[in-house]
């Protein structure tokens, strides 16, 4: 085989998309896409829900079609495609590792899209999904609460306090304690089975002392 015969396979070799073929695959895509849109909206647990951020990884999945589909058409264009990916540097931090891992499963379906494997891209696109949507259903054996509690220096009775605090918590522990010439603040950590009982609250603020009670819902990646 000369010189130019290897070349010449390096250029012609390959798969060639037609318009219809495209937007099957492409469309094949989508609607993969929206099965993750679903799953991120359904599952998030955030109080400030970034849509954005949702919509991008539809448009991710799309891309990476996009970039197999180029690959695949053409050896030579993949050696270039290689040779301009290895350049490309993203910096954006990805606060939330959940986010990470839905950047991946976007990724990996548009991989499998792109190969035309459609059995195994729904097959998967929908185990993946009822798996975080059930887990996400699935509650806590024990919810965590940040309890606030303010007084009037050292005139709160504690053991009052802690008497009746206890029929409505699994356990209980103070993480912060700040006090002044005329108020104390006490930041509990407490764990209770199910929700928190709202009559706690009025239980709390007849304790001598008392001047007010907040509690607050504790997750793994925020307050609220």
């Amino acid at each position: 085989m000369s010189k130019e015969d290897v070349l010449n396979y390096f250029y012609t070799s390959g798969t060639q998309y037609g318009i219809r073929e495209t937007l099957v695959i492409m469309s094949c895509g989508l609607a993969v896409g929206m099965v993750i849109y679903l799953t991120y909206w359904l599952t998030s647990e955030k109080i400030a829900y970034n849509r954005k951020f949702n919509w991008s990884l539809v448009v991710m999945l799309l891309v990476t079609v996009i970039v197999m589909m180029m690959i695949s058409s053409n050896i030579a264009v993949s050696l270039g495609m290689v040779g301009a990916l290895s350049i490309v540097r993203f910096r954006t931090a990805v606060k939330d590792s959940r986010d990470t891992m839905f950047i991946f499963w976007a990724m990996a379906e548009g991989l499998c899209v792109s190969s035309r494997n459609y059995r195994l891209s729904v097959t998967t696109v929908l185990f993946i999904a009822a798996v975080l949507i059930l887990s996400s259903r699935i509650p806590g054996i024990w919810n965590k609460y940040l309890l606030i509690v303010t007084g009037e220096g050292t005139s709160v009775d504690r053991k009052r306090f802690e008497e009746v605090l206890k029929p409505f918590v699994v356990s209980c522990r103070i993480r912060t304690g700040n006090r002044d010439a005329a108020h104390e603040e006490m930041i509990y950590e407490i764990r209770t089975k199910g929700e928190l009982n709202p009559d706690m609250i009025d239980e709390l603020m007849n304790v001598p002392g008392i001047q007010s009670v907040n509690w607050v819902a504790e997750s793994g990646e925020t307050v609220g």
